[in-house]
């Protein structure tokens, strides 16, 4: 018993230093605040947050909306795509066109476009039946089908199963013509799912605070920006220069690759949260949260075999085993009164006070229903399951499986410098669907 208790002690008292350090460090609070609350009106925007008055160089409407073009590849997204798609179809924004990229769907996609079409005319749909040619990943090549559409100033990318509000494209361009940005991310509102499934989703955000604070991210000396597919404006020249999607084919966290090729160019990256004008569901049920979470999990880690020991150690010790070290520390004291075991059991006591309050106050952030943070340790523990299955996908299976593909670590390569412009865009494919 003596054993256990010193080991729970000092468990305890590493995890609680450890996230004291990460709750109350700069980084955590400024990220707790950063906004630029868009939904409203730009003389209301909060500008301030940053140390950034608003001045009369705030652009406002400008003369002339500049033209955008949206792409949003999609596949088998039949369950929302009337939803979401139809979301930008009816943009609040003067000049603009969507083109959706049907990947390969086998679902009912096809119907659903058609009726989209038959009510806009700047949808534009292009039915991609040629899967990714070795090199590339599936939504890379998606997203290339579109190149030739691709001609405005400005191009958003944006998954298909997100929905936005009628304004964002407007707000968006303001706050890109402010800061004379050449990529612009908006993060969303993840709309919630089950209990657990948003214990999980929390587990991400959680995670993604501590890792990609925005404000270190957003500095213009870090290299990797908090690039997210599910919404990036960029100005098409700077697209270019950076040799478009096809400059980043064979990364399957294509996201952050562009946004690290994009600032690695010397342009200018920006980030912010946006739950008022952007939202949707990632995964639909656990099933499918497993699979979606395990394509990037151990790509994330650079498929480094140290690292991810490094991170399931971390998780279980600093998430997992928070509520037992208090179950232990609270029987223990029950069975042998002690100094040493009142100690222990304080110090877990103490430890669950910081992390479960810090996980509320994340918790209402996210706008996830109310007890969802108690379900924490289960949402990081099902996080480590994810990140086990994505190393026994790529030793095992060779690879890391998505959407029906294997995409095999002797395609994939995760040393490759992302700098430097490739101009390549290959020959586009032929499109099944005429100009409106």
């Amino acid at each position: 018993m003596a054993i256990l208790m010193w080991l729970t002690c000092l468990l305890a008292a590493v995890a609680l230093v450890l996230w004291a350090m990460v709750i109350f460090s700069r980084a955590t609070r400024h990220n707790s605040r950063f906004t630029y609350n868009l939904s409203h009106q730009p003389d209301d925007l909060n500008l301030a947050v940053e140390g950034e008055p608003i001045t009369d160089a705030w652009p406002g409407d400008p003369e002339v909306w500049p033209a955008v073009t949206i792409v949003a590849p999609g596949r088998n997204e039949g369950h929302v795509l009337a939803k979401t798609l139809g979301s930008l179809c009816r943009m609040d924004y003067p000049n603009y066109r969507v083109v959706f990229v049907d990947d390969q769907s086998s679902d009912s996609t096809a119907d659903i476009c058609r009726d989209l079409g038959n009510h806009f005319r700047h949808l534009v749909v292009i039915h991609n039946q040629t899967p990714p040619p070795s090199g590339w990943t599936g939504k890379v090549w998606a997203v290339h089908q579109a190149d030739e559409w691709i001609t405005s100033p400005y191009v958003l990318f944006t998954d298909s199963d997100m929905e936005h509000h009628p304004e964002s494209l407007k707000h968006a361009m303001r706050l890109m013509l402010h800061r004379k940005l050449d990529l612009l991310t908006l993060l969303p509102w993840m709309t919630p799912g089950g209990a657990v499934e948003q214990a999980v989703m929390l587990t991400a955000t959680l995670a993604i605070q501590r890792l990609a604070p925005l404000p270190v991210v957003n500095r213009s000396s870090h290299p990797t920006p908090l690039t997210a597919g599910a919404y990036m404006l960029f100005r098409t020249a700077a697209y270019d220069a950076i040799g478009r999607h096809a400059g980043i084919r064979s990364q399957i966290i294509e996201d952050l690759a562009i946004g690290r090729r994009t600032r690695a160019e010397g342009f200018r990256v920006f980030t912010t949260y946006s739950p008022e004008l952007l939202s949707g569901r990632m995964y639909e049920g656990l099933r499918d949260t497993f699979h979606g979470l395990k394509k990037n999990a151990y790509t994330g880690l650079n498929c480094s075999l140290p690292w991810a020991i490094l991170a399931l150690s971390s998780l279980l010790t600093l998430g997992v085993l928070v509520p037992v070290y208090w179950i232990i520390g609270v029987v223990g004291l029950l069975m042998h009164p002690s100094a040493g075991w009142f100690v222990t059991a304080l110090i877990a006591m103490a430890l669950n006070l910081l992390f479960f309050t810090h996980a509320h106050r994340v918790r209402k952030e996210a706008r996830q229903r109310p007890g969802v943070e108690f379900l924490l340790p289960i949402g990081i523990l099902f996080s480590m399951l994810t990140l086990v299955g994505s190393m026994w996908d790529y030793y095992v299976h060779g690879g890391s499986i998505w959407a029906g593909r294997i995409y095999s670590k002797t395609r994939i390569d995760h040393t490759a410098p992302l700098v430097g412009a490739d101009k390549s865009r290959g020959n586009p494919q032929d499109i099944a669907s005429q100009k409106s």
